[in-house]
C-alpha cells in the first residue's frame, strides 16, 4: 500500500465550464464537456519519462441528473521522453488498479516504463482513491447517518469507474484522429476491464487483464469456498519452506489469545487478525515477509518474553486499510438488484470452515511441539468482526453492515454484450492464484466472445509488477505475433 504527501483540492460543488485548457505538446483539449479543471497542469521529467497530471471534476451519480455534486479524479499521462515530440500521434493506453480502494501505481514502475514507449499511459486513482477525492473516515464524517454514508458508498465501485472513464477518454482524446483507447487492468482492474467491455466496448482498440477476470458464473460462496481451500493449500506451502515457524505461530497465537495486546495504533492484536497475515502468501516475497515477522516476534526483557515493539509496529500497520477495500470488497461481486453479500467471508468461516481456522488455545495445548497439527492463516476475505478489531474501521461498522444487507446493487456486466465481443482480450491467468481463482476466471471467459487467455504457473498474482514481460506477451497475444487458446 503506498500514500501520498501531496493532495488535490476536492469538490463538492459544480464547476464552470473550461474554456481554455491546454497540454505540453498538444492542441486544445475538449472543452465543451467542462470536466477538466483548470489549470496550471503539473507536468515533470523523471527517470526517461514525461508526465503530466489532470484533474477532473465529474458527477458523482451518473445515472441520477437531479444530482449536481461533483467529485475530482485525478490521472497521470506518462510518456517516454523519447517519444514527447509525437506523443500526440500516439494511441492510449489507461491502467486499472486492484483493490477496490488503491490509487494508481508510481509512474515508474517497470511495465509503465515499457509501455510509455508506445503509449500515452493514463494511470488513473480511481474515484475515492489516491489523489482523487478520497474516501476516509474523516471525510465520511460530514454525513449525519450511517445510511448515507453507504449511499455514498454506492457510488464507488467498477460501473462508476467505467464512467468516469468514458468522461476522461472523451476529453483527452478529443482531438485525437483515434478516438478509442486500450485498457489495462491488474486483479480488480479487470473487473473494472469486464464491465467497460459490457457497457462502451465502441470506444476500446484493446484490453489487456492480468489476474483479473471476475467470477461472473459462480455464487459468492462458491468465490469464497474456493479462496479459503486456496489459502489453506498456500499456507501448508508456507510451513514447508521455513518448518519452524509450525511451532512459531503456534506461539504467537497462544500468546495473543491469553494476552490484551495493544498496538500502536490503538487496536488489539487478537489471534484472528494474526491470522489474516496470510493475505500476503498470494504475492511475490509474501511468505518471507511473514516469516520475517515471525522471526522476531518476541524479545526477552530481564528474563520474562514480551512482544516486540517492532513486530507490533509492522502489525498496526495492516490496520490501514483502505474504507472502499474494507466496506465494499464483497459488493464488488453484487452483480446486480437482488444480489446481497451478507458477510459471506465471515459465514463460511464460522460454518464449514471453522474446524480449519479457529485457534483454540485447549486444542494446541498439548500439541505445541506436534507438526501435523498447525494454524492455518486466512487470505483475501473482509469479515463482519474486523470493524471492532480494527481501531481504523470502528466508525464504518453501521455503514458496512448496511451494505452487506444491500439488495439493490446495479449491474456489473452484461453478458449478452460479451458473447458478441468484437475487441480483442487478452488475459494473462495464474495458475495458482490465491486471489482470483482459475477455475472460475476461465468459466467467465467462456462467455466472452475472443478472448484469448494465457494460462500460467510461472507468476504469482503480483505478476504484473513482478516481471515487464508479461504486458509485452499479452500485446504480442492481440497482435497474432503469439498463439493461445481462444475461449
Amino acid at each position: 500500500m503506498s500514500t501520498s504527501t501531496s493532495s488535490s483540492p476536492a469538490s463538492s460543488q459544480v464547476q464552470s465550464p473550461i474554456h481554455s485548457p491546454a497540454m505540453t505538446n498538444s492542441t486544445d483539449l475538449k472543452t465543451g464537456s467542462g470536466y477538466l479543471r483548470p489549470g496550471p497542469v503539473e507536468s515533470f521529467v523523471s527517470n526517461g519519462l514525461k508526465t503530466q497530471d489532470y484533474y477532473f471534476d465529474l458527477p458523482l451519480k451518473h445515472t441520477d441528473s437531479s444530482c449536481k455534486e461533483t467529485i475530482v479524479v485525478f490521472a497521470r499521462r506518462v510518456v517516454a521522453i523519447e517519444r514527447q515530440g509525437d506523443a500526440d500521434k500516439m494511441p492510449w493506453l489507461i491502467f486499472f488498479q486492484g483493490g477496490p480502494g488503491f490509487q494508481g501505481p508510481a509512474y515508474n514502475s517497470g511495465w509503465v516504463k515499457v509501455a510509455a514507449k508506445k503509449y500515452n499511459v493514463l494511470l488513473l486513482d480511481q474515484r475515492g482513491t489516491g489523489l482523487s477525492t478520497a474516501i476516509t473516515v474523516q471525510s465520511l464524517s460530514r454525513f449525519k447517518t450511517p445510511q448515507e454514508q453507504a449511499e455514498y458508498f454506492m457510488q464507488f465501485r467498477a460501473d462508476s469507474i467505467v464512467r468516469d472513464s468514458e468522461l476522461i477518454r472523451d476529453t483527452l482524446l478529443a482531438n485525437c484522429s483515434e478516438k478509442k483507447w486500450s485498457l489495462l487492468g491488474q486483479s480488480y482492474g479487470g473487473f473494472c476491464i469486464t464491465t467497460y467491455l459490457s457497457m462502451f466496448p465502441e470506444s476500446l482498440t484493446a484490453a489487456y487483464l492480468t489476474g483479473g477476470i471476475p467470477p461472473m458464473k459462480d455464487s459468492l460462496e462458491t468465490v469464497y469456498r474456493r479462496s479459503y481451500k486456496s489459502v489453506m493449500g498456500h499456507t501448508e506451502r508456507y510451513y514447508k519452506r521455513f518448518p519452524m515457524d509450525i511451532k512459531r505461530v503456534k506461539k504467537i497465537m497462544k500468546h495473543l489469545a491469553t494476552h490484551r495486546v495493544q498496538l500502536p495504533s490503538g487496536g488489539i492484536l487478537t489471534p484472528r487478525k494474526f491470522q489474516q497475515l496470510g493475505l500476503n502468501f498470494g504475492v511475490s516475497g509474501g511468505m518471507d515477509r511473514v516469516h520475517s515477522l515471525c522471526l522476531q516476534a518476541f524479545v526477552n526483557i530481564d528474563g520474562k518474553e514480551e512482544m516486540s515493539s517492532l513486530f507490533l509496529a509492522e502489525m498496526a500497520s495492516q490496520d490501514q486499510i483502505p474504507p472502499i477495500y474494507a466496506v465494499l470488497h464483497e459488493s464488488i461481486y453484487c452483480d446486480g438488484p437482488g444480489y446481497a453479500s451478507n458477510w459471506t467471508a465471515s459465514k463460511l468461516l464460522s460454518g464449514e470452515f471453522k474446524p480449519f481456522f479457529e485457534y483454540s488455545v485447549d486444542a494446541f495445548e498439548n500439541y505445541e511441539d506436534d507438526a501435523s497439527r498447525i494454524v492455518y492463516f486466512t487470505g483475501e476475505h473482509m469479515y463482519d468482526w474486523m470493524l471492532d478489531d480494527y481501531a481504523s474501521l470502528r466508525p464504518l461498522k453501521e455503514c458496512a453492515d448496511i451494505l452487506a444487507k444491500c439488495t439493490t446493487w446495479p449491474k456489473l456486466y452484461n453478458e449478452e454484450v460479451l458473447a458478441k465481443n468484437k475487441v480483442p482480450v487478452a488475459a494473462a491467468v495464474y495458475y495458482d492464484d490465491m486471489y482470483v481463482s482459475r477455475e472460475c476466471s476461465e468459466k467467465t471467459a467462456a462467455g466472452i466472445q475472443g478472448m484469448q487467455l494465457w494460462v500460467t504457473n510461472e507468476y504469482m498474482h503480483s505478476g504484473l509488477r513482478d516481471a515487464d514481460g508479461i504486458l509485452t506477451k499479452l500485446l504480442k497475444i492481440v497482435n497474432g505475433e503469439i498463439d493461445v487458446p481462444v475461449a
